[in-house]
């Protein structure tokens, strides 16, 4: 019926989203307020009652003020028929406990508020008679059994049997937000709702007159309120639904045990809550069949995201459960239409786990006035009893987020669904490990509104490490998924974070990127060599170890070994100049900073692993002045235009068109063994062989001693001969140990 009244702000302050029970709680009372059957009058407590989050916690606008939500609950509300007459435990077997299921069943005048759970427990008690069944149903018969209920059940009862179990085909699926169909192992949720009700000792009214006992009201302003009375709560179980209520106080792994105190409004309010999520519409809406994703907001577990999750916790976890929560007080109308919806979108389709619906709610997957979700996870804690757990709460975003959309490059062609089956399917610690991180990574990237460089740097750092384990595993080798897919320029110029191991790193993994050359990235894990430009790459089916030279080793060996392996190739494949083009350079700050005992090579090394996988961005400007400003050394700038294409060189001013400058045979040698001022002799005479003349040539063979040595190790210089340089600042460095203005001025 319409209300006009004046809506009053109603504060439930014991309905919070600190545990799934007090979340449900508060639909529950939301729900018993807007629906007539749960009314004794027939009428609906307040038809326009609205319902809305406020830092966490539940608040109605209702016609209704406190005294009044409180007389409803104790003297008009009706149960709703909450029964699991398919279950053992239920109360409708002979082992059964029969306390309050016989008071309800057999009491003739009983009290108007119970008739409607007392005619729902009779008509499953006609149709169990009719099959013949002492004990609960398996399989086909349990099938049979609930068909016919929800074929003789009056209209009001279906909306519990909608939202503990769904068919699909031949077979029910189970909600884990109700265990398997209204049980938690051997705790029947249903049975001990009707004990909350009417037993004497842990109930809460009289079974003939309906009227309250004494401590009634008391427990319902704790429940509704959060008034105390805790000294007036029931030992009684509460299954899955309140972790902290488990076991009771002091109760531990460690040797103590308890009771559970519960307050029976908690449990009774929230089963009564659970019943507007009935998951039949969601159906329609082409969820999996999988029995978590057909009910609304309900998706499979992964383990990322929350500390308390382990990898072996997704195998024995029921579901996730993302519980929305809004801040515009919306009407029961409202809430039902977007819990029948209950679903997120991803890419057009509908998401099936925990990271696909962090990444839904940072994409504007969620549209409908939802702002942010609290996500519980149905985890197995007590021996095979499962746990809802809070795993923290999510914000809905107002638009598209860049690292939401930087990880659709991630999902091409399925590639994380891929990876994360790979993954685990093998018996490996450290494939689940690295994918544990990687979708670690991957979730702190969707909650992600400032500092996105930091987040985009670890995902980069974790895809390396996952990439480095792919490559190694000779396990399924017929279900191994392929590299990474290809990942825009925006992943670079994203995670640029202005650091120089960040700039270094982004130049060398920019090289190779052009047609017909060795990329970087098989210098890590064998990809062939063709692919490495195209959106979905490939393993090399000759296995390119040969190229694998730096997966294994530091940054500075490996980098030394890169290039090696690169001037060997160049002769092998007989190429017309060296393959070390880098499409992003540095400028000689950079270069200062890599020569330096201040830099992190490892971090470096890390930051490169994943860069290699991402199309190059360009070069960088830095992001803020360059504090470096002591010149590479000497050798340096002597060494530099050796190791540099010839066509670079020719753009730079520095070599006639035509001539070239081949690396010396042995210098890289040379500088492996420190042999620093042997490698810059060999440089010159080089050069001056190219056209290119040095002051320092002149008299040098009647040097004696080493002239050109400068605190650098060869092995360093010899690395940093593989990091692409700026144009103008390779003529600046250059024009340090070469006439660089007078072969300019001949050209």
């Amino acid at each position: 019926m319409k209300n006009n009244s004046p809506a009053n702000a109603i504060l439930l302050g014991s309905c919070s989203t600190k545990s799934l029970s007090s979340y449900l709680k508060a639909f529950g009372v939301f729900r018993l307020l807007a629906n007539p059957s749960n009314c004794v009058r027939k009428a609906a407590a307040d038809s326009a009652v609205k319902g809305f989050w406020s830092k966490n916690l539940f608040s109605l606008h209702s016609s209704l003020d406190d005294e009044g939500l409180l007389r409803f609950f104790l003297e008009d509300y009706a149960p709703s028929p909450i029964i699991a007459p398919w279950n053992g435990g239920s109360g409708f077997f002979p082992s059964d406990n029969k306390t309050a299921f016989n008071q309800l069943s057999k009491t003739d005048n009983i009290a108007e508020r119970f008739l409607p759970l007392q005619e729902a427990i009779q008509i499953a008690e006609m149709e169990i008679k009719n099959r013949g069944l002492s004990e609960s149903p398996k399989e086909q018969q349990k099938f049979e059994l609930i068909s016919a209920l929800r074929a003789a059940y009056p209209e009001y009862a279906l909306g519990w049997l909608d939202a503990v179990l769904a068919f699909h085909s031949s077979r029910l699926s189970f909600p884990p937000l109700l265990g398997t169909g209204g049980n938690d192992g051997r705790l029947d949720f249903t049975n001990n709702f009707m004990q909350r009700l009417v037993c004497e000792k842990t109930g809460l009214f009289d079974i003939r007159t309906g009227k309250a006992f004494p401590d009634t009201e008391k427990l319902l302003r704790n429940s509704l309120f959060g008034e105390t009375s805790n000294d007036l709560f029931k030992k009684v179980p509460i299954g899955q639904f309140s972790p902290g209520s488990v076991g009771g106080q002091n109760s531990t792994s460690t040797g103590f045990e308890g009771s559970s105190s519960v307050n029976p409004w908690d449990f009774i309010l929230t089963l009564e809550g659970t019943i507007m999520f009935a998951g039949a519409a969601t159906r329609r809406h082409k969820s999996t069949t999988d029995s978590g994703a057909s009910f609304p907001f309900m998706v499979k577990t992964v383990g990322s995201g929350h500390g308390s999750i382990s990898g072996s916790d997704e195998t024995k976890s029921r579901a996730e459960f993302w519980a929305p929560l809004w801040r515009r007080p919306a009407s029961f109308e409202e809430i039902i239409s977007l819990l029948k919806e209950g679903r997120a979108v991803l890419r057009g389709k509908n998401v099936r786990n925990g990271l696909d619906f962090a990444r839904a709610a940072s994409s504007l997957g969620i549209n409908r006035g939802v702002e942010c979700f609290e996500r519980y996870g149905f985890l197995e804690r007590s021996g095979k009893a499962y746990l809802s757990v809070s795993l923290g709460q999510r914000k809905v975003s107002t638009e598209i987020s860049d690292a939401a959309l930087l990880i659709e490059d991630l999902d091409a062609e399925g590639w994380l669904d891929r990876v994360r089956r790979f993954a685990r399917k093998t018996d490996s610690s450290s494939a689940r490990n690295a994918i544990r991180k990687l979708e670690d990574s991957l979730f702190k990237m969707t909650a992600a509104d400032s500092n996105i460089s930091h987040f985009l740097q670890n995902t980069l750092v974790a895809i390396g490490d996952f990439v480095l384990w792919l490559a190694r595993s000779e396990a399924l080798l017929d279900e191994k998924p392929p590299p990474p897919p290809r990942l825009s320029s925006e992943w670079i110029r994203k995670a640029d974070d202005g650091t120089y191991e960040y700039r270094i790193a982004s130049a060398l993994a920019s090289i190779g990127w052009r047609k017909g050359e060795i990329p970087m990235a098989a210098h890590f894990a064998p990809v062939s060599l063709d692919s490495i430009s195209k959106r979905i790459r490939e393993w090399d089916p000759q296995s390119n170890k040969r190229f694998c030279v730096l997966a294994s080793a530091d940054i500075i060996s490996g980098l030394v070994a890169v290039l090696q392996r690169r001037l060997i190739e160049q002769n092998r494949r007989n190429l017309d100049d060296k393959p070390l083009h880098g499409t992003t350079q540095v400028n000689w700050q950079d270069i200062s900073a890599f020569l330096s005992p201040d830099f992190n090579y490892a971090r470096c090394k890390k930051i490169l692993c994943g860069l290699v996988w991402a199309y190059p961005a360009g070069f960088l400007d830095p992001a803020v002045k360059n504090s470096v400003q002591t010149l590479p050394p000497f050798p340096y700038a002597a060494l530099k235009p050796i190791f540099t294409p010839d066509k670079y060189l020719e753009e730079a001013g520095l070599l006639l068109p035509n001539n070239g400058m081949p690396v010396p045979c042995g210098i890289v040698s040379q500088l492996r063994g420190n042999k620093v001022d042997n490698a810059v002799r060999m440089a010159f005479a080089r050069a001056r062989a190219s056209g290119i003349d040095s002051p320092f040539n002149r008299g040098l063979s009647r040097m004696g001693t080493s002239r050109f040595v400068a605190g650098v190790s060869g092995n360093l210089l010899a690395a940093s001969m593989m990091i692409p340089l700026r144009k103008r600042d390779l003529n600046y460095i250059a024009g340090r140990a070469y006439n660089i203005e007078n072969e300019a001025q001949n050209m």
